[in-house]
């Protein structure tokens, strides 16, 4: 078996076209390779693993069902037992894995417990993908529907699936809502019947970038301090953070000034970094004058937190994202406060990381 064995999820909700598409995928392996497909069936009747076998000859193909329940949750030791099992009992090379979850579940409790368990190294997550339809992806739906959201915001690649189906006004509806997720989602592909050319799947998965808050598109763009950080957002330079496990860190300063006050400062840390809510709270709270908005994603304990701060108000939202934790501020120009140091504001971060586990 390879060292770092590439793994793959297919995420969607129900009737969104997962299980076509991975008959597709299947279609277009090549043939020197060996791959295990993982399908996880809701109930006790694996149709979908039966599909899959119906319509599959190779014997480099390996399809398994975890059922029972959901392996996000009831089932995940199924998962576990079963990738256990491939492990110690396989002697043929595998050279991928595909999972399917159910469209019921949350995937990110699959990533929460491979990356836990004691086969971690042997395993590469890939570029996630989520199968949804124009008809499934609407504002109402969106709103009310925490597993959509989930869905969305964990993928790195969005499968824009049976556009021959939709109208434009639902395409561009569905569009218009991934171009507002956060963080951004630069890897859409609209498509039908499930049909994805399988190269689009093995690309590297590119670490998203930090643009800080994209603040061309806020209600705000009237506001004198945010139009004035709009004019110099192409002025981001790298900086060098202090902060242990920094991925990239990025800085705007007002050079028309003599002190050069911070404009803006951004930051993507490692998923490793676990940070504590309540002195993140307590940092907000000291921030206050000088922050004119600030939006991140935040690794608290187990759970990952979306945080916004806008009009003076802090809110925490639980979200699927594992790829890595980051922060994004702008601001004020306020002349009666003393302007903020990076330095400053980096010491006073660090001291709200819990620890550097993962």
């Amino acid at each position: 078996m390879n060292s770092t064995l590439p793994v793959h999820l297919i995420t969607g909700l129900l009737g969104s076209g997962k299980t076509t598409c991975l008959k597709h995928l299947i279609q277009q392996k090549p043939v020197n390779e060996n791959w295990v497909i993982l399908i996880n069936e809701f109930g006790e009747i694996d149709i979908d693993a039966s599909q899959l076998v119906s319509n599959t000859t190779s014997n480099t193909i390996d399809i398994h069902a975890v059922s029972g329940g959901c392996i996000c949750c009831t089932a995940q030791l199924g998962l576990v037992n079963t990738l256990n099992k491939l492990f110690r009992q396989t002697t043929t090379k595998i050279d991928r894995i595909w999972i399917e979850p159910t469209g019921l579940g949350h995937p990110a409790k699959i990533i929460d417990a491979l990356q836990k368990s004691p086969f971690l190294r042997a395993l590469s997550l890939q570029k996630i993908s989520c199968i949804i339809t124009p008809q499934q992806l609407t504002p109402q739906r969106w709103q009310k529907s925490k597993v959509m959201r989930d869905l969305v915001t964990l993928a790195d690649t969005i499968i824009l699936n049976k556009t021959d189906l939709s109208n434009d006004f639902e395409i561009t509806q569905a569009l218009n809502i991934l171009k507002h997720c956060y963080p951004e989602k630069p890897d859409i592909i609209a498509t039908q019947f499930g049909e994805i050319p399988l190269d689009n799947l093995l690309e590297k998965r590119v670490e998203r970038g930090i643009n800080i808050l994209s603040i061309q598109n806020t209600h705000q763009a009237e506001n004198e301090d945010l139009t004035h950080n709009k004019q110099i957002a192409s002025q981001q330079t790298p900086y060098e953070s202090a902060i242990p496990k920094t991925r990239q860190c990025y800085i705007s300063l007002d050079n028309s000034a003599d002190i050069k006050p911070l404009l803006s400062m951004g930051w993507i840390w490692s998923n490793e970094i676990q940070f504590n809510r309540v002195k993140l709270k307590a940092l907000f709270e000291k921030l206050a004058p000088h922050l004119l908005r600030a939006k991140g994603i935040m690794k608290t304990g187990n759970e990952w937190q979306l945080i916004n701060w806008s009009d003076g108000i802090l809110s925490f939202e639980e979200i699927a994202w594992r790829q890595d934790s980051r922060l994004e501020c702008l601001f004020t120009h306020n002349k009666t406060v003393e302007t903020i140091h990076p330095t400053k504001l980096e010491e006073e971060i660090q001291s709200t990381i819990h620890s550097y586990n993962s």
